[in-house]
């Protein structure tokens, strides 16, 4: 482009002078000067800032008589050029050039533009001008390294390193500290000089805590793109980090010694050296001797420690350590001797699967919690010995969420370090016993966890197993589970039928989908882990298809029965989901679940037509399914061609002589679809309304106490206050004639240690105390030593650290401790309750401990459990009592028991602290609650009247001139002359009344 400006140029000069010639003659035109420019653009492109580049601009003399060139210079006076004439002096002759430079210099960065003037006397051009452009671009300043990581310091200390910055340009450098966190960093100089290399010293010296970062920036002019250094560094207030934190002490009796130990890790940038170990409590004490150890960056020490327990009751403690940096300094950690830490609690600690086929596969399930107070627990993992090949486990759950295992085997699977919180967070896990050989069967199942003193707890395993097969099944519906065709975006339920024709029973196990076609089927409720189908029984289940996306999907569900030639037992399923014309509503025909009394109406959906286009649906048809039950009562007889958005209504019944769940396929086919359209069909068919209810009448002067008596190291003193208010209290008693039996367990769950006594080493279970039998375990006030007696049992000892009250309370009141002399699943012989309770004796329930429950589940599962011990209607017959911490009047364990106390306020109990020096009161409010013979029984369902209703009391009817129905209260009333006398059976059989169907939608 330039070449061809110039070109016009002298092209133009050379016209204008023949021009003249032509014009003015030869004389004329030998006198003229005439200058010219090579260039009128320069362009330098892109130039760093603070470089030099340079140009030049020739003045070429076309004329024929020499000219002086006068001056060159920048009109807009932008210091990023410097313009000046060639050397050689200013004149030029014709045909020869002089030289402008041009030089560059960029100041700043983007587009820097000026306008060169170049002078001379010629006669013609003069003066004449160029365009000069270029663009600055950012310095390139060497910075080494590019970060700068102070790594960790503590607090109000100072590390400094340096950074090579290397000036290329003949600008000054300028430095400065931006970002986030910049007032810690300090670099010792401000400004690089041209052309240089240096080293800059930068300070990080933070006074405050926590991760902080900044950058060193490097700039030639301001508003300049810097070179940039990183810098980061993290402040902590002292140079030892401690694992664990606090330092855990396990809970002992007074007068003892336990230990425990700590790592101090230096998590600082320099070896630190220790000069002293020092406790704030002469109840700690160090072992260990570090003093004068010089401990480098990420190295360990390991700190062991003592503690001897002076009083009882928690105690904390600080350890200090003195050490040296860059001066005298410390650090310090909590000495935890207060419990609290995290614990391992497992609920139940024994699984009694009871009797089961060879091939079968039953479940139960466990709960494992944190009864700490101080962070998180791991669980680690479970292990199994003994019959471990007889049972089984899932995989963990925390609510519906499953957390699989990381590796290992069965009967060792490890967990992913799994966290459990304090308080409600929890891990279930489904136990299985699945029998491959008939008898008896025990395993142990060991959960593990990082607790640091009881890392393990043990639940005991038990099952039976009887020959028996080989199973043969009826599987319905067959050749297979089809669902025709569900549109996209919709999904559908439909279901499988599983009876027993044969006389062998049917051990059914692991019912699954075992090939989903990718993600489109399911079973809404889970899969199904099994159980025993005898003679002439069956079950169902739902199975749903939900297509991911429009084509052709098969799938397969599958199960295993107890039939060793045939196994495996497989039902196909197929749909497709592809657009359709017809649409249905509703969507599904659902009649719910109907009592096998109670009439049926039938039920309707709508069947239209949402294409633009005419349609003709030519049959519906009621498929294979799980039985006959449903019946098309508005069948199509003929094609109907269906308008646009036009439709009719198909009407269906449902027969309901069949008990148990039905499911059917109604299919659509029309004319221009391959595939059937589906409109599932749904009902459940359960037993006539004939009810029985069964009560026992209890009675004003039976009361049956257990105390639960917390056993661990700090129940000492209110173990005592409970054992002296035994008299007084056996004196109301007998003063108002109420009779009472007592029986004593503890809170302790698992086996502790020997010191507690009693036969079990404080792990109860439920067990009534002394669990050897060395007293008498069952106590009547009648006995002229009961309060001696009661007062021994009291002493349940002093050794456990884990309360788990509310388990072991439900434990002595259930089967099979409630029922039988001998608890099957221990050694120890004759450590059942049986005996223990009364049917007509009201129930009593009294908690003493100073911290809360640990049990697991959740309180309202232990209000159920009472509120039902006692039978129908009969909840106010069982009630909770708990003396626990409710203030800081006192110190104990833990502190307030909210877990305890919800049970008793759910059941209608009574909360005192545990800190009165008189629990009197609270055990004469036990006493108060026996009252009248019960005239009212309430019934669980709504009965159609009386004239089905019969009313017996230990088997005789009574008539019923001797009762009344009272329907605002749905019970039945005894006349005065006629209420049952206590422990008396009372049964009420009557029919209720069949539910309203729910409407069609």
């Amino acid at each position: 482009m330039r070449t061809g400006l110039r070109g016009r140029v002298l092209a133009l000069a050379l016209l204008a002078i023949t021009g003249v010639a032509c014009h003015e003659g030869d004389e004329t035109r030998a006198v003229q000067a005439t200058a010219v420019l090579d260039v009128d653009v320069l362009d330098f492109g892109e130039v760093p800032v603070g470089e030099w580049r340079e140009k030049e601009v020739r003045i070429r003399n076309v004329g024929y008589v020499p000219f002086f060139a006068l001056d060159a210079l920048g009109l807009a006076g932008n210091p990023s050029y410097v313009v000046e004439l060639g050397e050689g002096g200013g004149r030029v002759m014709p045909g020869d050039s002089h030289v402008v430079k041009v030089r560059f210099h960029p100041l700043k960065e983007g587009v820097i533009e000026e306008t060169v003037r170049v002078a001379t006397d010629a006669n013609q051009g003069a003066t004449s001008q160029v365009r000069v452009m270029g663009l600055g671009t950012p310095t390139p300043i060497l910075v080494n390294p590019p970060l700068l990581d102070y790594e960790t310091l503590e607090v109000e200390s100072e590390r400094t390193m340096e950074v090579t910055v290397t000036n290329p340009v003949d600008l000054p450098l300028t430095l400065v500290v931006q970002g986030d966190n910049p007032d810690p960093f300090t670099p010792d100089t401000i400004t690089i000089p041209p052309f240089a290399s240096q080293k800059v010293s930068t300070k990080y010296l933070p006074r405050a805590l926590g991760n902080m970062g900044a950058r060193l920036e490097v700039r030639s002019c301001e508003g300049c793109t810097p070179s940039t250094v990183a810098l980061k560094g993290n402040s902590v207030a002292n140079a030892f980090a401690f694992d664990p934190a606090p330092v855990p002490f396990d809970q002992i009796p007074v007068h003892e010694r336990t230990q425990s130990f700590t790592r101090a890790r230096n998590i600082t940038w320099r070896p630190v050296t220790i000069s002293k170990l020092a406790t704030s409590d002469r109840a700690f004490q160090p072992l260990s001797k570090p003093e004068g150890t010089t401990v480098q960056p990420g190295e360990t020490v390991e700190m062991k420690m003592e503690f001897a327990a002076r009083f009882s009751g928690p105690n904390v403690g600080d350890l200090t350590v003195h050490y040296d940096s860059d001066k005298s300094r410390q650090s310090q950690v909590i000495l935890d001797a207060r419990g609290g830490r995290p614990t391992l609690a497992v609920t139940p600690v024994a699984l009694d699967f009871g009797e089961l086929p060879v091939g079968g596969k039953v479940e139960k399930v466990i709960r494992i919690t944190n009864a700490g107070s101080n962070g998180n627990l791991r669980f680690t993992g479970v292990r199994a010995d003994g019959g471990s090949a007889q049972f089984s486990v899932d995989v963990p759950t925390r609510g519906t969420q499953r957390l699989a295992w990381s590796g290992g085997t069965w009967p060792s699977l490890d967990a992913d370090n799994l966290p459990l919180a304090p308080g409600n967070d929890a891990l279930e896990l489904k136990v299985y016993f699945e029998p491959k050989a008939e008898g008896n069967w025990q395993a142990t199942l060991y959960v593990r966890s990082d607790d640091m003193f009881n890392p393990e707890r043990a639940i005991v395993l038990t099952g039976r197993a009887r020959a028996s097969g080989p199973c043969v099944y009826e599987l319905l519906p067959q050749p297979a589970l089809d669902f025709g065709n569900v549109v996209p975006g919709r999904g559908a339920v439909l279901g499988f039928y599983f009876r027993n024709p044969g006389r062998a029973e049917c051990a059914v196990k692991d019912i699954h989908i075992s090939n989903d076609g990718g993600g489109a089927f399911f079973m809404p409720g889970g899969r199904l882990t099994g159980g025993v189908v005898v003679y002439d029984t069956a079950f169902s289940a739902m199975v749903a298809f939900r297509p991911p996306a429009e084509g052709a999907f098969t799938g397969e569900l599958r199960m295993t029965v107890n039939n060793p030639s045939f196994p495996t037992v497989t039902l196909p399923l197929k749909g497709v989901s592809r657009a359709s014309c017809l649409v249905a509503t509703p969507a599904f025909v659902d009649f719910g679940p109907i009592r096998y009394d109670c009439a049926t109406a039938p039920r309707k959906t709508y069947v239209a037509n949402r294409c633009s286009e005419p349609i003709t649906v030519s049959d519906a048809t009621i498929g294979n399914g799980t039985s006959n039950q449903f019946s098309l009562l508005t069948p199509i007889t003929q094609p109907r061609v269906l308008a646009p958005g036009e439709g009719f209504e198909l009407e269906v019944g449902y027969a309901r002589n069949v008990h148990g769940q039905h499911f059917s396929p109604l299919y659509l086919r029309t004319d221009n679809e391959a595939d059937p359209f589906l409109v599932p069909l749904l009902a459940e068919t359960n037993h006539e309304g004939i009810q029985v209810d069964r009560y026992t009448q209890g009675t004003d002067s039976q009361l049956d106490v257990l105390f639960v008596v917390s056993n661990t190291t700090t129940m000492a003193p209110y173990q005592d206050r409970l054992k002296a208010a035994i008299p007084g209290w056996l004196q109301a008693a007998k003063d108002r004639g109420v009779d009472v039996r007592v029986g004593v367990t503890s809170t302790g769950l698992v086996a502790r240690g020997q010191q507690c006594g009693g036969g079990a080493n404080g792990g109860e279970a439920g067990r009534l105390f002394p669990v050897d039998g060395s007293s008498p375990r069952v106590i009547s006030s009648n006995n002229p030593n009961a309060a001696n007696l009661i007062q021994d049992n009291l002493e349940v000892g002093l050794c456990h650290n884990l309360v788990q009250g509310l388990e072991t309370m439900r434990a002595a009141l259930s089967a099979p401790l409630s029922e039988q002399t001998d608890d099957p699943r221990t050694s120890q012989a004759n450590d059942g309750n049986a005996g223990f309770t009364r049917a007509a004796a009201r129930m009593a329930v009294v908690v003493l401990a100073d911290e809360d429950d640990n049990s697991g589940f959740s309180p309202d599962s232990y209000i159920q459990f009472l509120r039902t011990l006692k039978g129908t209607g009969m909840s106010h017959r069982s009630q909770l009592y708990a003396l626990v911490p409710t203030d800081n009047s006192c110190t104990t364990a833990g502190n307030e028991a909210d877990r305890f106390a919800s049970v008793a306020n759910g059941t209608g109990g009574a909360v005192d602290s545990i800190c009165r020096s008189n629990y009197l009161p609270l055990l004469d409010s036990v006493i108060q609650r026996a009252g009248e013979p019960q005239a009212d029984f309430p019934l669980t369902e709504d009965p159609t009247g009386t004239a089905e209703m019969t009313v017996r009391v230990q088997g005789q009817v009574v008539p019923g001139t001797r009762w009344t129905y009272d329907a605002d209260r749905n019970a039945i009333v005894f006349n005065g002359d006629a209420v049952p006398n206590p422990g008396q059976a009372v049964e009420v059989r009557y029919r209720s009344v069949c539910r309203n169907p729910p409407a069609t939608p």
